[in-house]
This record gives C-alpha cells, sequence and structure tokens, in this order.
C-alpha cells in the first residue's frame, strides 16, 4: 500500500492523523513479480477486428524487455521522442503526405498490461484513412522504412539532450496542480520510483546516456516481434470469431513470409531525423511589467476605433511565460453555411500544416489555438516567453499564407465530415447540438455541417481569403511587457490590413436566442446508432435575460442539488450512468438543465422526463426542510470557494477572457459573487427554484432515445 496526504494542515497534524493507518495490519506480502528471460509472443501477426463506433485505425506492437527498473534510462522515451515525432521528414508526415492518415500516437502505457515487470509492450496507432485501409501494407512497410532509418542514423545525443533539458524545464517551471490529483499522482509514483524520485520521477529523472542500450530497444522493433491489429466497419463479413470478454468480433491470420523478409530491409530517402529544436528556451528571467495597475485584474492600455487591448497585471504568479488571446470580431464569416464550411475546413488545412511545421514548438512548451464562429476568429498563445514573438510570427505568417496550407486537402476533408458525423452518433453530444439548434437564432448543426463540407471543393479553397472588416481585442499577461505586446500587435495589425479594414463596433454581430414559450415541450429523435442502446433526456428550463443575481442563484441551486440528483437519480433509482444538473448562460439567457444517460432497453424517454420532474418536486420539499444552519452553512462554502486565490495563472487568465469575450467585463465577479451570496437567504433561493420550475415555466424536453433492441454492450457512449 502507498499512502499521500495532501493537506494545509501542519506536517505534525498530518502526521498524527495518518496514525489512524497503523490499525491497518502489515502481513509482510510481497508485491509479485513476473521477471522471466522470454517475452510473449503474440500467436497471430495479423488480427482484424469488427470495432462498435466507426473509427479506423492500424495499431502495431512490440513486446520489450521490461522497462520498470530502467525508468532512468528513458530508453523507450528516447525511442517514442523519434517514432512519434510529427515534424518534417517524420513518419506521421509522410502518412499525411500519401492521405493514409493524419494522427498517430506510440509509446507505452505507464502501469498495467503495458508495462509491468515481465514485459514492456510498445505500441504505435495510426488512425487511417478509407486509403490507407485498403493499402495497410504500404502503411506498414512505411514504418518499417522509418524504424530502419533510425536504427542507420541512431544512437544521437542531442535527442536525449533535448528530452532531458525540456524534462528539467517543465518541472522546475510547474504550476501548481489540483491537490486531490497531485496525491493520486504520488501515491502511483511510490509504486514505481525509488523514493528519491517520488516528487520528480515523471519529469526529469534522467541517468547517463546509455547510446547501446537505446540501440538493443531498437533492434527489438522488427517485423518477426510485430503484431498488427486492424480496425474498421469494413470487416463485419471477415471477422467471425467472438471474444470472451466484450464480445467483439474479430479475424487472426498470419503475413506471408515474403512480406516479413521484404520489411527487413525496406528504405526511404525521404524520412530523416529531427532537426535541432529552435523554440527550446533559454531565458527564464521574469521581466518588470511596465503598465500601472493594482488587484491583479487586467488594464485597458488600447482603446481606438477597432483594437481595444487588455495588460493583466499580477504579482501573484512568477512565472516564465506568457499568454496572450486575441478575438478578432469580422462581418462577414458566417453569412452562409457554405462559406463557413469553407472557412472551417481551411482552418483545419491550417491546423494540419502548422502541425507539421511547428511541431518542434509544441515539444518545447509554446501552444497554440484557433477557433471560428460566426461572429469570427479566436486565437490564443502560451507558453515560455523567451521564443513566444518568434513562434506568434510563424503561426501567423503561415496562417495567412493560404496556398502554403492545401495539402491534404480531400484527407482533411474526410476527416472532418466524419468527426462531425460521429458526434451526431454520441448522444451526449447530439443533444447539446439539438439543444443550441433550438435556442439560437441562427447555428449550423454537426448534421448540416458534414453536409456542406461535403460540398466544398478544393477550387473553393485555391480562391479563399479572410474577408471584411476586423475588430480585434487582445488580452495579455504573465512574463512578458507592454513594450513587447506592440511587437505581436504590429504583426497582427499587418496581417490583418487592421488600418483599412476596421469594423464598426456597432456592426459586430452577436448571437441572438429564442425565447421559449411558456410550457412544457417535448422534443426527441433517435439515436443516429443502429443498435445502440444509449439514451439521454436533458431537461432543458429556460429563464430569462442575464441578471447577475439570478446568475448566481442559479449557480448555488446546481450545487445544492449536485449530490442529491446523484443520489436520486442514479443510486436510488439507478436511471443510468450518468446524471447531472447544470445551470445555463447561453448568449445572455440563463437557464437550467437536468441531464440523464440511461437504457433505452431499460426506461424510455418519457419515463425518465417523468422521474425528472419528480426529483425537482422532491427537491422542492428538501429545500424547505433544510435547516437555516445548513443553508448558511453550504453558502458559506460557497463563498469560501469563490474567495480562494487562483491556484495558477491559466486558471485566472481564462475567468478574465472569459468576461471580454463575453463583454460583460465584470473582472471581480467572485468577489461581487461573494458579497451577493451573503445577502441570500433561504427564502429568496426558494421563491426563486419555484418561479423557474413550477410557476413561470419554459421547458424543452430535448431527447435522443436509442434503440430497445440493441446489447448493453453498445453502450459505451464515448
Amino acid at each position: 500500500m502507498s499512502l499521500c496526504v495532501t493537506s494545509t494542515q501542519s506536517l505534525d497534524e498530518l502526521e498524527e492523523m495518518v496514525q489512524i493507518f497503523e490499525q491497518i495490519p502489515n502481513k509482510n506480502v510481497l508485491v509479485p513479480t513476473f521477471e522471466s528471460d522470454s517475452l510473449p509472443k503474440s500467436r497471430y501477426n495479423l488480427i482484424k477486428y469488427y470495432p462498435v463506433k466507426d473509427r479506423k485505425k492500424l495499431i502495431m506492437y512490440w513486446f520489450l524487455p521490461s522497462q520498470l527498473r530502467k525508468y532512468r534510462m528513458k530508453l523507450v522515451d528516447y525511442i517514442d521522442f523519434l517514432v512519434g515525432h510529427e515534424g518534417c521528414g517524420s513518419l506521421l508526415a509522410a502518412l499525411k503526405q500519401k492521405e493514409f492518415g493524419m494522427e498517430s500516437l506510440c509509446g507505452t502505457n505507464p502501469g498495467g498490461f503495458d508495462s509491468n515487470s515481465n514485459f514492456t509492450r510498445f505500441y504505435l496507432e495510426i488512425d487511417i484513412s478509407d486509403k490507407g485501409l485498403r493499402n495497410y501494407r504500404e502503411v506498414i512497410t512505411m514504418v518499417f522504412q522509418y524504424l530502419n532509418m533510425l536504427k542507420t542514423f541512431l544512437p544521437q545525443k542531442r535527442f536525449f539532450d533535448e528530452m532531458k533539458k525540456m524534462g528539467e524545464i517543465d518541472f522546475d517551471n510547474m504550476e501548481n496542480d489540483d491537490p486531490y490529483d497531485k496525491a493520486e499522482e504520488l501515491a502511483e509514483n511510490m509504486t514505481t520510483y525509488m523514493p528519491e524520485d517520488y516528487l520528480c520521477g515523471s519529469y526529469c529523472v534522467f541517468d547517463e546516456y546509455h547510446p547501446d542500450k537505446i540501440m538493443e530497444v531498437l533492434e527489438l522493433l522488427t517485423p518477426d516481434n510485430m503484431t498488427v491489429v486492424l480496425q474498421s466497419k469494413s470487416f463485419k463479413d471477415e471477422c467471425k470469431t467472438k471474444e470472451p470478454w466484450y464480445k467483439g468480433l474479430y479475424s487472426k491470420s498470419d503475413f506471408d513470409d515474403d512480406f516479413i523478409n521484404t520489411l527487413r530491409n525496406v528504405r526511404n530517402k525521404n524520412f530523416r531525423l529531427p532537426d535541432p529544436n529552435p523554440y527550446i528556451p533559454e531565458d527564464f528571467k521574469t521581466k518588470e511589467c511596465d503598465v500601472e495597475g493594482s488587484g491583479n485584474v487586467p488594464v485597458l492600455v488600447t482603446d481606438r476605433p477597432g483594437l481595444k487591448v487588455w495588460f493583466y497585471v499580477t504579482e501573484v504568479f512568477d512565472d516564465p511565460s506568457c499568454m496572450i488571446y486575441i478575438h478578432v470580431y469580422n462581418d462577414v464569416l458566417g453569412d452562409n453555411i457554405h462559406d463557413y464550411a469553407v472557412t472551417l475546413l481551411y482552418l483545419l488545412l491550417f491546423q494540419n500544416r502548422a502541425a507539421e511545421i511547428f511541431y518542434p514548438a509544441d515539444l518545447a512548451g509554446l501552444n497554440s489555438g484557433i477557433t471560428i464562429g460566426r461572429e469570427g476568429f479566436t486565437f490564443t498563445f502560451d507558453g515560455y516567453s523567451d521564443k513566444m514573438l518568434q513562434y506568434f510570427t510563424g503561426i501567423m505568417d503561415q496562417f495567412f499564407n493560404y496556398h502554403d496550407n492545401l495539402t491534404n486537402f480531400k484527407a482533411v476533408k474526410d476527416s472532418a465530415v466524419r468527426d462531425m458525423l460521429v458526434k451526431v452518433q454520441k448522444p451526449k453530444h447530439h443533444i447539446d447540438d439539438i439543444r443550441q439548434g433550438f435556442l439560437r437564432k441562427t447555428y449550423f448543426s454537426n448534421l448540416d455541417l458534414a453536409a456542406a463540407l461535403e460540398h466544398v471543393t478544393l477550387y473553393d479553397l485555391q480562391n479563399f481569403q479572410i474577408k471584411g472588416k476586423f475588430n480585434v481585442e487582445l488580452l495579455s499577461g504573465g512574463n512578458i511587457t507592454f513594450e513587447e505586446l506592440g511587437s505581436y500587435i504590429d504583426h497582427l495589425k499587418s496581417k490583418l490590413k487592421l488600418e483599412e479594414n476596421l469594423l464598426d463596433p456597432h456592426k459586430i454581430r452577436h448571437e441572438r436566442v429564442y425565447q421559449i414559450p411558456i410550457g412544457r415541450l417535448m422534443y426527441k429523435v433517435a439515436n443516429k446508432t443502429v443498435g445502440d442502446v444509449n439514451t439521454v433526456v436533458k431537461n432543458y428550463y429556460q429563464y430569462d435575460i442575464v441578471n447577475f443575481r439570478d446568475t448566481i442563484l442559479l449557480d448555488v441551486i446546481e450545487d445544492l442539488m449536485t449530490e442529491p440528483i446523484f443520489n436520486q437519480l442514479r443510486t436510488r433509482l439507478q436511471l443510468g450512468y450518468s446524471v447531472e444538473a447544470s445551470a445555463h448562460h447561453t448568449f445572455g439567457v440563463t437557464g437550467f438543465s437536468l441531464t440523464v444517460h440511461t437504457q433505452a432497453n431499460k426506461f424510455t424517454p418519457k419515463q425518465v422526463n417523468v422521474y425528472i420532474e419528480t426529483f425537482l418536486s422532491w427537491f422542492s420539499q428538501y429545500l424547505d426542510e433544510m435547516t437555516e444552519e445548513k443553508f448558511k452553512s453550504h453558502v458559506s462554502e460557497i463563498i469560501k470557494t469563490k474567495l480562494s486565490p487562483h491556484r495558477n495563472m491559466d486558471d485566472e487568465f481564462d475567468l478574465y477572457w472569459e468576461e471580454i469575450t463575453s463583454q460583460e467585463y465584470i473582472f471581480d465577479r467572485e468577489r461581487r459573487t461573494a458579497e451577493v451570496l451573503k445577502t441570500v437567504s433561504k427564502s429568496d433561493l426558494i421563491s426563486f427554484y419555484r418561479d423557474i420550475f413550477f410557476s413561470n415555466v419554459r421547458k424543452i424536453s430535448f431527447q435522443v432515445e436509442g434503440d430497445a433492441t440493441g446489447s448493453d454492450l453498445q453502450n459505451n457512449d464515448n
């Protein structure tokens, strides 16, 4: 047994507290090990599997000697670093170029089956396209072409040094984790690492460089001891054998000897080792802020036509990282679904291209994201500030380099359509899609977007540009000065040609939400996956235009309801595996929902709807019977949580960004919320609760109904 306790109490108090565990008898049982000189070997090297969900994968794995006691050497990590590399000259880049696959994962999962005292299993998982599935032998050949290249040009110490340096940098600059997560991590580390490595074993424990041992492991990745698993819905007629646990269908066979022999010596001159990483930070000095401000809240430093800049001044976090979030309002994006689909596909093509070019930046702790909505674009950048400007300008230059982002058009388009349709097939996503479609005046559903994407042509993309007028709002903070920020702003302005294309702030689009009529409505659709028993019922109760106090009361109801709804609907009635209560803030309109995930062969949507309504009546009585003391205690705990300091700069920054994008700008929301909570009485809450759920009810019961004839084995909604 391993035990880790985290608390704000003193070490003396903690030592006294944990003495209770001394009552657990120590039976001196040794942890069993299964060390062996021989490695497991699959009886067949090709397995085809018929999956529940429509996902095509090619998975290869090899059994290696156990690495548990060799964790300091980082032998498998070194190989994982190179096989999983996504930059220029990599395996994934070549797969993308041939439109065989768009994503890959590799390595070994710590603990459990993949890593134990008997063996370590190294895997490579590729999300393959239809073309990749048809040519799966060529995909396997490319894998061995890359492995053979590594065996020719390795070992090289510079990769070990890069891994070690970034491990040390990340450990030295680690942000505060959730204490529960940290306790769990440390308890697990105590079963894996030596005592001196409990705290840092996952990050920066590196032994000396062992090139011979690295090559010993790499040489074991051969065609002779590989197992290949192909997964596709197209294998339905081939897969006749049923495995005993999940009743999955599969087939097994062997590759012919000629193919295995060919793989041993295949080469491809286009594969090459990664270049040295130019983004690894060197300067970690924290900079002195050149903006006057107090209270650790954003300060408006620029407010002129077309551009509003907020600078987050903090004295709490001493961190060598910076963050820059940008929202670009646009007056033409989303005029119609076709143009929106073209823009969305361009964004995906850019991300596909940028993932290859800027993969080294990702390894060096630099991150970016770009999303679109009907009102415009959002760019986010965060990471170590030392090389951030180089990264920012590179991303922006690539984003506006339209014709260089059109590679892999068909594969990216097919993947986008498939992802949209997969979301529709998952009831938990589909029901949220339906709710948004009902409430928002203009909304493009996943199903509609999938259809629109099907009609986007390469010609559309070849003639694509970001058009229209722009209005920019930006938030920056962390280890960056306002003077330095000027270079980022100038670069953005030049790319948008902002001075020539100013959007009047009064013409910025804002989402509009329909008011649900008074009454109790229902909208039901069938689960899109045949044979899937999953049913989801989401009862949504719309309230009113956002009011600060109402929003707080809704949050209190959610907090008070979290435990009872679980106890009543999940534990006592056993309606399903997931139940939840949520306050909503939908583009300026408040509401509340109660959601139940169940199975159609156990409960109908009508029954679940009745149980939810019954629960709401029961909860009304529960509030009536709650003592004033218990109510005040609960509210006091919420106030305490609201006034607790943020664990890290990211959490604080995201809250402020939400205030900016919602254009509410209540940067001291938590303090003001605490002040309002002090005035909330139990009778206030009960009156508010009954007004929403019983007096002026504006309700729609959204229902995605599963197939009652399906099997419980289909109820994995992941």
